[in-house]
């Protein structure tokens, strides 16, 4: 039992340490989105090499298997350097981020086989540094099965705060269902002209 106890702390412990002091939010949602902060590097995935702070939303039903919004939110990586997006980039980024997300989050409850996540993104039609993909994952959280995710992708620059920022949007539904009219209205709520 002393073992469980102490690996639960030292995930909890290792999670904790990366939360970002950022006084105010970074995205603007139409909803009451649950937030949370991380500052890089993000201790499940160490080898994003970069600098800066990472704002997750989580849409209501995120954790409920049965809500229209399972599995649905978005995250802003706000950096200090250019992250040089391309859809290879982003597909490896994002696989980092799941498998230890998902060893870490399979780990506190005692799975140790967890299948590597697969990333593919495209460019989205000729809008520069906009891309849409699919991810399958491993889902540790709640269904301890493979969640197949539609992301998009769109980077940019804040000329007034000097930062990257890299806005990744996912969802189970489809790109035509209802859910991506809030997913793709979510915006950065600084000014950046």
């Amino acid at each position: 039992m002393k073992i469980t106890l102490l690996s639960l702390f030292a995930c909890v412990s290792m999670i904790s340490s990366t939360f970002a002091q950022e006084k105010e939010l970074l995205l603007s949602i139409d909803g009451p989105w649950r937030s949370e902060q991380l500052t890089f590097p993000i201790a499940f995935a160490p080898s994003l090499d970069y600098k800066g702070i990472e704002e997750v939303r989580f849409a209501k039903g995120w954790g409920t298997p049965e809500s229209e919004e399972f599995w649905t939110y978005t995250f802003l990586w706000y950096l200090d350097e250019d992250p040089s997006v391309t859809a290879t980039h982003l597909e490896k980024d994002i696989e980092a981020y799941f498998n230890g997300l998902m060893a870490l989050v399979g780990k506190g409850s005692g799975l140790t086989d967890i299948p590597n996540a697969n990333v593919v993104f495209v460019p989205e039609n000729s809008n520069e540094g906009s891309y849409i993909g699919k991810a399958k994952i491993f889902d540790a959280f709640f269904t301890k099965d493979i969640q197949t995710l539609n992301i998009k992708a769109v980077s940019g620059f804040c000329e007034k705060t000097n930062k990257y920022t890299v806005l990744f949007t996912f969802s189970p539904k489809t790109f035509d269902h209802s859910i991506w009219k809030t997913l793709n209205g979510i915006t950065l709520s600084k000014t950046c002209k």
